[in-house]
């Protein structure tokens, strides 16, 4: 008798306990793809054009079509070409796989082919109470300035910060507070055209990346789209909020809907890291440029080819689009900017704008272009390239610029982690003040290969307010040149191995080593009375 309340009790808690804990693709389905499947549908150039790497990749799908209906495991060929239950029988040329892991995929497709716990959709939208400005943590060093936007309309500029977003009044530089972003460092800072949304992207360098985007209005986050297996590098949202372009390490362009996250169109036409991509005022094409020098313009709608404009020598490092829709503006590497007519396809204009390479540019409604460049320079030009400001010298090299609302001042950041608005019609600069820890704690020593410095038996200490000894800073200049030279290696290294996640956050330890010894470098040089 005392067996039938415990067999019900048992049955009603089955579901809850399936529903508590339900197969996703981030916990059970990947690492079956991963196993079986990634050797042909991974890396640059997957087989068929499928990549099943990634979430966002399954949902794709391919040259076949999709791979995954959710709810219906017998129409998704994911699961019945594994199974095979059709052909082609997947993997080729090999048995089935164990019916565990084929139970995972069908249960996990049928159950609505969820990513991760929690949530019910390609990209769920977060909680509404998730995101609102926040104080800004104090930074141990100034970094690398590698993200910058102006709103369109309202008196806000976003800096990148470490695993935040920094807001400031531009005109006076006062802080407004910071936005969290834990998905890692932060690579992309970019308003809408309306400024009701301001897009956050970055990640973590050969692990994951996300695209981010915050209501202005209240900055708490509107939505969340991703899930990629590499950093972001390149982001924007078509002017009617509707779809979001991205690009990184992984050489395609991705579109996907907002804010369900739902996948689009994947191009796979760059053939290295795609650095910049932009949707066109009116939303009917999208730019993307690579590493490579490649600038190609597609159809949004339909994802057809629409352009492929040739001229850039070295990367193409951003882009802008006129207001009307009919030309696009690119910098490059090369130290060019060029201007290209959308109806031909052809270069209307080209110009010198920065020797040493040409990092940024910004596109405003009124024609103006700004620029920003690695010869520590911010320049303005109008559409043909007439020179209308030449604004500097930042602390280091230029690293991005935007102009504000009224195209009155230029914001940019540069390398040594520095923030000012420029006034284009001359007068001084606003500097922006970081919030970095005055007593900074210290950082691990990275293991690199740097000369051997003479050393002495017994060195006397320098007395307080004697000049730095000339060996000394020589010894300090060459161990900098030689840890930038390693970063340097190290970057051609992770750019051959974009998988490998270890490469790329040694290359981020080099930059970071390379910074604080700048530094150091920097502060003998002063105490020695500039020798």
């Amino acid at each position: 008798m005392p067996t039938r309340p415990v067999l019900l009790a048992a049955l009603i808690a089955s579901p809850a306990a399936a529903a508590a804990d339900p197969v996703t693709f981030e916990k059970d389905v990947r690492p079956v793809l991963a196993k079986h499947c990634a050797t042909c549908h991974g890396g640059d150039r997957p087989r068929g054009e499928l990549d099943l790497t990634g979430f966002g990749g399954v949902m794709l799908g391919g040259l076949s079509g999709k791979a995954v209906v959710p709810g219906k495991p017998q129409d998704s060929p994911l699961y019945t070409t594994a199974a095979h239950l059709d052909d082609p029988k997947m993997p080729p040329n090999k048995p089935k796989i164990p019916q565990r892991e084929l139970d995972l995929i069908r249960d996990w497709v049928a159950g609505g082919a969820v990513e991760k716990a929690g949530g019910a959709a390609a990209v769920a939208a977060p909680a509404a109470a998730l995101g609102g400005l926040v104080k800004a943590e104090l930074m141990p060093r100034a970094t690398p300035v590698t993200a910058l936007a102006v709103s369109p309309t309202a008196p806000v500029a976003a800096v990148a910060g470490r695993k935040q977003v920094l807001l400031f009044e531009p005109a006076t530089a006062k802080s407004l507070g910071a936005l969290a972003f834990p998905e890692g460092e932060v690579h992309v800072l970019r308003f809408s055209r309306d400024g009701k949304v301001l897009l956050a992207g970055g990640g973590v360098g050969g692990q994951s990346g996300k695209v981010v985007g915050f209501d202005t209005a209240s900055w708490k986050r509107a939505f969340e789209i991703g899930g990629e297996s590499d950093a972001v590098l390149a982001a924007d949202l078509s002017a009617d909020g509707t779809r979001l372009v991205l690009g990184g390490p992984g050489k395609v362009v991705k579109v996907f809907s907002v804010p369900d996250g739902k996948p689009l169109h994947a191009f796979r036409k760059p053939t290295d890291w795609v650095l910049s991509v932009g949707f066109s005022p009116e939303g009917l094409l999208v730019a993307a440029g690579d590493r490579f020098g490649g600038l190609y313009v597609w159809e949004a709608k339909s994802g057809k080819e629409f352009h492929t404009l040739r001229g850039h020598t070295k990367g193409v490092t951003a882009v802008g689009w006129r207001a009307d829709s009919d030309a696009l503006a690119s910098c490059s590497e090369d130290g060019t900017v060029r201007v290209w007519d959308m109806h031909r396809g052809t270069e209307t204009a080209r110009w010198d704008a920065h020797p040493d390479g040409a990092l940024d540019l910004h596109y405003h409604p009124n024609g103006l272009i700004a620029t920003a460049g690695r010869d520590g320079r911010v320049r303005a030009w109008d559409a043909a390239g007439k020179p209308a400001a030449d604004l500097g010298p930042t602390s280091d090299a230029a690293l991005k610029v935007a102009l504000t609302a009224d195209a009155k001042a230029a914001v940019a950041g540069d390398w040594a982690g520095g923030v000012k608005a420029w006034p284009l019609g001359g007068g001084a600069a606003v500097t922006f003040a970081l919030p970095l820890d005055p007593k900074p704690t210290p950082t691990a020593a990275v293991p690199v290969a740097v000369p051997a410095a003479p050393t002495a038996a017994a060195r006397p200490a320098t007395p307080k307010g004697v000049e730095a000894a000339p060996a000394d800073l020589a010894r300090k200049r060459a161990a900098l040149k030689a840890v930038e030279a390693a970063a340097e290696r190290m970057k051609d290294e992770a750019a051959r191995s974009p998988k490998n996640p270890a490469l790329a956050k040694a290359y981020l330890q080099l930059c970071e080593a390379a910074l604080a010894m700048k530094a150091e470098v920097l502060e003998a040089e002063a105490a020695a009375g500039g020798r």
